[in-house]
């Protein structure tokens, strides 16, 4: 008989998530009216009530899961059963390890995984961050399927032009920024030069460092 899984959602992620998104609603809101009120602008206010309302919005979306019987079911933090999806279903799967920042020591460093689920009309993502039972989940939605090599090489090349494109741009705009400011020192105006072709360089660089879908491999 195959073992039922109920997933552990990671309360404190969800506090974090609660406590924060009605604190930037209320803020938001708050802005917003004193905004309206002075007839200044909005710009400060409209940002926090959205980031709020999509922080309630996740939690109230926040799928438990379970798998029982051959099925995926996805049940609503209230126990209710929003969908079923049946493992023979799904096709193959990706995992992809992320993390926010480069160095470990940097405040707020975080590395996760997410697990992406492939049938012939969907996908569906499962992130580390979200339970505290995600190996367990991961490796009984996993048996037998096939990796997806050719999502996760498309995942990461995509993930290296957005990254290479923007420091390209972050370097061309530093390097006028800071050509129009600086006075005619040529010693500033040669920093300045090596500042914007280091990061220009850079993500020309990782833009090189795409890889080539190898066939079709899944």
């Amino acid at each position: 008989m195959q073992k039922e899984i109920i997933s552990k959602p990671k309360l404190l992620s969800i506090l974090i998530l609660i406590i924060g998104g009605f604190l930037a609603t209320i803020f938001g809101i708050f802005m917003i009216i004193k905004g309206i009120e002075k007839h200044g602008p909005l710009i400060i206010g409209i940002p926090f009530f959205a980031i709020g309302l999509y922080s309630l919005y996740w939690v109230l979306n926040y799928d438990i899961l379970k798998i029982s019987n051959g099925k995926l079911i996805f049940k609503s933090i209230t126990g209710l059963t929003k969908k079923t999806i049946s493992l023979s279903e799904l096709k193959s799967y990706t995992e992809i390890e992320k993390e926010n920042a480069k160095l470990k020591n940097e405040v707020g460093y975080m590395k996760w995984k997410d697990l992406t689920l492939y049938g012939d009309n969907f996908r569906y993502k499962i992130s580390s961050t979200s339970y505290t039972n995600y190996k367990e989940l991961r490796n009984e939605l996993t048996k037998g399927l096939k990796r997806n090599l050719q999502a996760e090489i498309k995942w990461q090349n995509n993930n290296l032009t957005y990254i290479g494109l923007g420091q390209i741009l972050f370097g061309l705009f530093i390097g006028f920024w800071f050509w129009q400011v600086t006075k005619d020192s040529l010693t500033d105006k040669i920093m300045t030069l090596l500042i914007s072709v280091g990061f220009v360089g850079y993500g020309i660089f990782l833009l090189y460092k795409r890889k080539k879908p190898a066939g079709n491999n899944v």
